[in-house]
């Protein structure tokens, strides 16, 4: 019998693992991560508990994807700013609106949020997210303080841990709050109050901390 096409397999495989951790998404945003079961995730996408073990040895590990498309959302975000011709201060800024307000209109940033909350992942889930935004963000303040738009005294590190906990803990509140307040009113409160002392005086004027308009 002849051998099927080896890349043929690897794009099913990728196709499948693409499917179970949409109907993943979209079953731990109905019914939360407690309630929706590795049985339910097959009969979404009608395929077998081998074929997901392939893919994810567990919930835990589907949970893992959820929240690394979330990463990957981050990335996109910023390199989508960036090719605005955004300076780095104003790119960081951007991003976390952006970010933010996915959380509240992006079914897979406000799960993957959810799910950075959940008891049962938090600490599998949550230094892994915190740590890749760490990097993220003191990489932009880098980048400004090497473009004059930043302070050079700035401890990148610990502003970059700071803001990332905000940025983190705003994301949180706009799941909880839903409809309760304005996110985007936070954040840009927050970077007032933040830009003060991180800013280049003569550069201060220039950097926008609320939202762009859509």
């Amino acid at each position: 019998m002849e051998r099927g096409n080896p890349l043929t397999f690897l794009s099913q495989g990728a196709r499948t693992r693409a499917r179970l951790v949409a109907a993943s998404i979209e079953l731990f945003d109905r019914d939360g991560f407690e309630g929706t079961s590795l049985d339910a995730v097959c009969r979404r996408i009608s395929v077998t508990k081998g074929a997901l073990y392939r893919h994810f040895p567990s919930k835990q590990a589907l949970a893992v994807a959820v929240v690394e498309e979330h990463f990957r959302r981050w990335h996109e975000v910023r390199a989508e700013v960036q090719e605005s011709g955004a300076g780095p201060m104003q790119t960081l800024i951007d991003v976390t609106h952006r970010m933010n307000n996915l959380t509240h209109s992006d079914q897979t940033v406000r799960v993957a949020v959810r799910l950075l909350f959940t008891s049962e992942l938090f600490e599998l889930l949550a230094g892994m997210h915190f740590v890749s935004l760490v990097v993220m963000v003191r990489e932009l303040l880098g980048q400004a303080v090497a473009e004059g738009e930043v302070r050079t005294e700035v401890d990148t590190r610990e502003e970059a841990e700071a803001i990332t906990a905000t940025i983190v803990g705003s994301q949180a509140l706009t799941v909880v709050t839903a409809g309760h307040d304005d996110p985007a009113d936070r954040l840009a409160t927050m970077w007032r109050h933040r830009l003060g002392h991180l800013v280049v005086p003569d550069r201060l004027a220039a950097v926008r901390t609320s939202a762009l308009a859509c």
